[in-house]
């Protein structure tokens, strides 16, 4: 039967209301969450009821109890449950009016029975069963939509592995494709990715038992996905079962379909994809001395002698030096007549992966924070995007913690004091 958009869409998001509550049935259900089941269920029948009633040109023109009013409008042959309908309009309205909460006992497979119910009504009367309907139709990705049906073919056919496997395309195809989403990496869950989807009304539990369970999967640049299961971890047959699989594919579904069709969000952008560093010379003589990067002080005696320290060459006033992203920037440091500074790296020196497994520690050159201007410049306009505005170039500012560090640093460091005698001859350190 060829049904219109507009009823095909309501019976789309029916079943949508009515999916997640039936895999979720206890022996015990609580009070909480079979308020929210018996919330989804009769949104879902107002919505089922409704579509039918328009289909058939029966829709009420004012609806003043809507699901009751709908259900009544419904012809059909078989029977309508209309006493079960009523009951659970009744508890929905004393729940909300009243707060008074549902008996979990009557009401706790109400996802179920109102799925059961429905899809005999809709059966009757559009040729439609809700199990049959498919989402895939709603997506807008092509690709996504491809893998998700060939995952459901792998389902019927037992390939269970496969299954996941093309589930896991799924996502990374959604997921790639959404400017504030593409960075989050299939496979691999993450709670940062999982919060950020709550922004677009997906369940973080959900999404992060998802990833639980597939491969995972990259792509560089125009090579094909490829795909790595984790055996050590859950990539094992043990976790590759028919429910695993109904419960990826429909979850996977969920997020493409609430993703799809959202604007982007604005999202911050690190100092250092938008600035580089700028220091000038604000006097003659400025030093330019190489140290190391770290424990540049650890060998600094009671004269402050700096074995580490060589001196390269002086900046003249006005003399300019583009310095890429630091961090740190700026450090604590003693001058060489032992008063306190802190010291702008201006550039790293040949140091590596390599060095470091050797035993070897990174050089940089430095100069004197007190002598110089900071100032930050945007990169260059192949850097900014066409979405970015100009930028100018701006004073640099130390962050809000930088003079904690900073107090920190120089105490850790500062030469202690030799240890004397007491006057009962005692050591003391």
């Amino acid at each position: 039967m060829n049904l219109k958009s507009e009823v095909l869409r309501r019976l789309l998001l029916t079943k949508s209301l009515l999916s997640s509550g039936q895999s979720v049935v206890g022996d015990q259900p609580n009070d909480h969450l079979v308020s929210r089941q018996l919330l989804n269920a009769h949104d879902a029948a107002d919505l089922a009821f409704a579509a039918i009633a328009d289909h058939q040109g029966n829709l009420p023109p004012k609806l003043k109890d809507s699901m009751p009013q709908c259900l009544d409008a419904i012809v059909t042959t078989v029977d309508k449950s209309r006493g079960y309908f009523r009951q659970l309009h009744e508890a929905r309205n004393i729940l909300k009016h009243d707060g008074v909460l549902p008996n979990v006992q009557q009401w706790g497979s109400v996802a179920v029975d109102v799925f059961e119910k429905l899809s005999s009504i809709c059966n009757s009367t559009l040729g439609v069963n809700l199990e049959n309907l498919d989402e895939l139709d709603f997506l807008v990705r092509e690709d996504v939509r491809e893998h998700l049906s060939a995952a459901k073919q792998y389902r019927v056919s037992g390939e269970l592995k496969s299954a996941l496997e093309e589930v896991g395309k799924a996502l990374f195809a959604a997921l790639n494709k959404h400017p504030n989403l593409r960075e989050i990496g299939v496979g691999r869950g993450k709670a940062e990715g999982a919060v950020k989807l709550t922004t677009y009304g997906i369940s973080a539990g959900d999404f992060l038992r998802l990833q639980e369970f597939l491969p995972e999967v990259s792509k560089f640049l125009s090579e094909p996905l490829r795909l790595s299961w984790r055996q050590s971890k859950f990539g094992h047959p043990g976790n590759w079962r028919d429910e695993v699989v109904d419960f990826c594919i429909r979850t996977c579904l969920s997020v493409a379909l609430s993703i799809q069709s959202s604007p982007p969000i604005p999202e911050p952008v690190e100092f250092q994809y938008r600035y580089q560093y700028k220091v000038t010379a604000q006097e003659d003589q400025v030093e330019v001395w190489e140290d190391l990067t770290e424990d540049h002080l650890s060998e600094v005696s009671s004269n402050y002698a700096r074995p580490f320290r060589t001196h390269v060459r002086y900046l003249k006033k006005g003399d300019t030096i583009i310095v890429p992203f630091m961090d740190p920037l700026a450090s604590s440091d003693l001058s060489l007549a032992g008063d306190e500074i802190r010291r702008v790296q201006i550039r790293s020196e040949g140091f590596n992966y390599i060095s470091g497994m050797l035993g070897l520690k990174g050089r940089s050159q430095y100069v004197n924070l007190a002598q110089v201007n900071l100032t930050c410049i945007p990169h260059k306009g192949e850097f900014l995007g066409q979405d970015f505005p100009k930028l100018s170039e701006i004073p640099w500012e130390a962050d809000p913690n930088d003079s904690l560090w900073r107090l920190l640093d120089f105490v850790a460091i500062a030469p202690k004091a030799p240890p004397t005698d007491s006057p009962s001859g005692e050591r003391k350190s």
